[in-house]
């Protein structure tokens, strides 16, 4: 019986189909960049003097199927496989490089001609439509924003009937609307919580709350935060409601809102209350 110690050996066998499939879908997969593939290709054909540019293009040309490693390190057949133009293997069309090029170029024709019917359309439409476009695609600029308040401001003081209601002011939950003067909103809220709710207005937390997040401070953001909604606009035009974003408007306040906005020839924001919901 042997005292000498036990020897353990462990061969390693490297295929070059392998390699070559998994570099591939690598690649083409977007699993690993293109450098580090390269990388792995490249340390898969060491120990020979062929200049290291050589063995770069060699890599390069496994990926589109110009090459390919073969045979098995075991059995001492593994080798490197070039094929001339017209010979090359054929490759799956999700690893057809010349199909994703004549793809990305179609694609690239497409969108030309799509951009230039865009230009046409936008050409032949007003500016304001324009300015929805682009407020619709989330691509509303600053010039976009000033004119809408210049164009709202503008119609409000061009507007001559008497409407049945102020135009700025508070509404209830149970559509109950209090007038407001513009710009007076805050104090009517302090003022009508110290009347109705005269202990919560003595909560010094309340006085700097702004739990709904809608640009309100104090009575103001606790009277929202409640479901009241808010008509105002700072820049003195047709008034938008701001309402507590967690909560849906009623039926009742859905209704005077409505009645509101058509009053004013507003079917465009009359319309989006009653989608709102949707």
């Amino acid at each position: 019986m042997s005292n000498g110690p036990i020897v353990r050996r462990i061969s390693f066998d490297i295929h070059g189909e392998f390699i070559t499939q998994l570099a591939r879908e690598w690649f083409y997969t977007g699993e690993k960049s293109h450098e580090k593939v390269i990388e792995i290709l490249m340390d898969s054909m060491t120990g020979t003097d062929t200049p290291e540019a050589q063995i770069r293009r060699y890599a390069e040309d496994i990926l589109i199927g110009r090459a390919a490693l073969k045979g098995s390190t075991a059995a001492g057949t593994y080798h490197l496989e070039t094929y001339e133009p017209g010979e090359e293997e054929q490759m799956p069309q999700s690893m057809n490089i010349w199909k994703e090029v004549e793809r990305r170029k179609k694609a690239e024709k497409d969108l030309r001609r799509m951009i230039e019917r865009w230009d046409v359309a936008m050409a032949h439409i007003s500016e304001s439509t324009q300015r929805e476009i682009r407020k619709e695609l989330g691509e509303e600029t600053a010039e976009d924003r000033q004119q809408d308040s210049l164009d709202s401001f503008t119609k409000r003081m061009m507007d001559e009937e008497n409407h049945t209601t102020e135009d700025y002011g508070w509404l209830e939950p149970d559509g109950t609307f209090h007038g407001v003067e513009w710009g007076a909103h805050q104090e009517w809220a302090q003022n009508y919580m110290s009347e109705k709710f005269p202990e919560e207005a003595m909560n010094g937390d309340i006085d700097l709350q702004t739990k709904c997040n809608v640009g309100l401070i104090g009575a103001g953001d606790w009277l929202v935060e409640r479901g009241w909604v808010l008509l105002h606009n700072p820049s003195r035009g047709i008034a938008f409601p701001t309402k507590n974003p967690v909560k849906e408007y009623t039926k009742a306040q859905k209704e005077f809102l409505y009645d509101y906005y058509m009053e004013r020839d507003c079917k465009k924001e009359a319309n989006a209350i009653w989608q709102e919901d949707e």
